[in-house]
């Protein structure tokens, strides 16, 4: 006969209902269940040349018609009259709405069942530490098998279906390649007391087991689960009673796993290492190229990872580094508009892994790194955190090496980005970027128009393509209009300028400004101490600021006129578009002749269409959004 059995606590802990491995997953059940469970599936895939197939499917049942409700419910009521309410408010909350979903006559059951899968081994025996004893019966260990199973597990992801459940209750059936056999019902509760077992000590453990009650064992058979589903070939299956399937009222937890499963499987889907159905949502190889795009809200990351996959090579970067003998770190980079600047980062399995922080942020890319090679794949993974979302080296057998290795893996894949920015400049995106500094001067037609819609510049600035308004040159010599009073030609002149460009009154030789320094045009002196060029206009050009790292930035432009003298101006841009100037602090290093001047870069003689770039660093170690104005003669 089978029924519930809870261990005696033999006068040992007593324990409650804050389960800590069931804590790690309750911020997100939903999605710890989708990647818990097709995670421990990819660990067990029988036959490499075929997918592993999962099933998610929703089945409703009378409360009466699944196995062991009536003794569940007994036993709530049990857990009630053990733990006081004060004080354990969680408990009875848990408590009252596991009752509320019995008496209600029916019951949400999620059967999850997996195929090319080698099932469980070592159901019946006691003695060994097996794979059924690792997922059903341990505690703080994993005992995989399959052809994939890897050191690096801590156990405790097989705690996530169990938040899942309304009952806190999992029961597992599988096959194996032996053909054998076995049901058993986990159910994860807290301590209550109940005689009628006759020990001694009558409080029973939190945990509790339905099959054989003698020994605490599974059964071959549970009619009630053949009833839902029968499973005739080597697998294992999962049926979770009281299957909370509303997130936050809202009844979609098939769109938060189906983005679950393409954010955390994308890679092993392509693959054809994996395929899932929920509720008769089919996703494998094939539906990918439409099924990424049609759940994008709830896989947005994945969106922009699969554009690598379904790109033509020619629109790929790819990169591969030997790693100190281990194996490669193969890294694929695309760079295009409105995509989510990370990396996805995947171990053999297909599976998503860690995250790189502190990425270039100032252009538009994506990219995939894979980690190929049984030893390279075995190294990371032993730096994985339980829920197998990052890599921390202190959990390696080796830390010191572990940091160094981690952080030599995470620079290449930063250096590559920065170093391929410039290279995909062609894939970036062509900005007017008159508007964006303000300029009030007119423009030439057919250049810009101010009055054109623009896109917006500020998640793209710092490596963007850019396109400066080409104004009309505009004459900022005084009433004489020749050169020797500020005309268009090279001379150095002395004087202020105005917002738009235009000399105003001079200091005189004493340092003083003139009561008629307010914005009318002075004539030209040769006293003063503040010198400009004069004939300064406007210069379009094609600009892009990178920055370069360790406060560096690097400015490449093409300007469409030539420029005898020609001064750029860097500004940093705000959310609200505003732009601010900024301070230029060294150059670094210049294609072409240049000096300082008033925080400002002073460059010579260049020609039409000349590339010039320039490394500089501006002052302090804050960093902005740059854009660049430029003027010349």
């Amino acid at each position: 006969m089978t029924k519930w059995s809870f261990p005696s606590r033999a006068n040992g802990d007593t324990e409650g209902f804050n389960n800590s491995a069931l804590e790690w997953f309750k911020g997100n059940p939903l999605c710890a269940l989708a990647r818990e469970v097709c995670q421990n599936s990819l660990d067990a895939q029988n036959d490499d040349n075929d997918p592993v197939e999962i099933v998610f499917k929703k089945h409703l049942v009378d409360a009466e018609d699944f196995p062991g409700m009536d003794g569940l419910r007994d036993v709530l009521y049990k857990c009630r009259e053990f733990w006081p309410e004060k004080g354990n408010e969680k408990a009875h909350t848990f408590i009252d709405k596991a009752l509320s979903d019995y008496n209600s006559g029916k019951i949400s059951v999620l059967r999850i069942s997996d195929y090319n899968t080698t099932g469980l081994e070592g159901a019946y025996d006691e003695d060994s530490i097996s794979s059924w004893r690792g997922l059903v019966k341990g505690s703080a260990f994993s005992a995989k098998g399959g052809n994939n199973a890897a050191a690096g597990s801590f156990g405790i992801g097989k705690s996530a279906p169990f938040i899942n459940s309304k009952y806190q209750t999992v029961f597992y059936r599988t096959q194996n390649l032996q053909g054998e056999k076995a049901v058993q019902g986990v159910a994860h509760l807290m301590a209550f007391k109940d005689e009628s077992y006759g020990d001694m000590d009558p409080v029973r453990r939190s945990v509790g087991y339905f099959g054989n009650a003698e020994g605490n064992m599974p059964v071959q058979k549970i009619d009630e689960l053949d009833q839902i589903d029968v499973r005739t070939e080597t697998g294992t299956d999962l049926f979770i009673p009281g299957f909370i399937s509303t997130i936050d009222g809202d009844n979609d937890w098939k769109e938060l796993m189906i983005g679950e499963i393409l954010e955390n499987f994308l890679m092993a889907i392509e693959y054809n290492n994996l395929s899932v159905s929920i509720d008769g949502i089919k996703i494998d190889r094939d539906a990918l190229k439409y099924i990424v795009g049609r759940y994008s809200k709830y896989a947005k990351n994945a969106n922009s990872f699969n554009r690598i996959l379904q790109s033509d090579d020619d629109n790929v970067v790819e990169e591969v580094l030997d790693f100190h003998g281990l194996g490669q770190a193969r890294l694929r980079l695309m760079y295009a508009n409105d995509l989510n600047k990370k990396i996805l980062i995947v171990r053999k399995s297909g599976m998503k892994i860690a995250e790189i922080k502190n990425l270039p942020k100032g252009i538009s890319y994506t990219g995939i790194l894979e980690l190929q090679g049984e030893k390279l794949n075995e190294y990371f993974r032993n730096m994985e955190n339980p829920t197998h979302d990052k890599w921390e080296p202190k959990r390696h057998p080796h830390p010191d090496g572990a940091k160094r290795y981690k952080n030599e893996l995470e620079e290449w894949v930063r250096d590559t980005i920065r170093k391929k920015i410039e290279e995909q400049a062609g894939a970036e995106s062509l900005i007017d970027t008159g508007n964006m500094f303000n300029y009030s001067g007119d423009y030439d037609a057919g250049v810009s128009n101010p009055d054109t819609p623009q896109e917006n510049v500020l998640d793209t600035t710092k490596s963007v393509e850019v396109v400066m308004g080409k104004p009309r040159r505009r004459n900022t010599s005084s009433s004489a209009g020749d050169d020797d009073n500020g005309g268009s030609g090279n001379k150095a002149v002395k004087g202020m300028v105005d917002n738009a460009g235009n000399l105003m009154g001079h200091r005189n030789g004493k340092g003083k400004r003139p009561l008629n320094a307010t914005g009318r045009r002075g004539l030209v002196s040769g006293e003063g101490e503040d010198s400009m060029y004069a004939g300064m206009s406007k210069i379009a050009v094609h600009a892009r600021i990178i920055s370069a790292g360790n406060g560096e930035n690097r400015l490449i432009f093409t300007p469409s006129d030539g420029m005898k003298n020609g001064e750029i101006s860097i500004v940093a841009t705000g959310e609200n578009g505003k732009t601010m100037p900024l301070n230029i602090d060294s150059i670094v290093d210049s294609s072409h002749e240049t000096c300082m001047k008033n925080g400002k870069i002073i460059v010579k003689d260049v020609n039409p269409d000349d590339k010039v770039v320039i490394s500089f660093r501006v002052h302090g170690k804050q960093t902005y959004a740059m854009g660049v104005n430029v003027n010349g003669n």
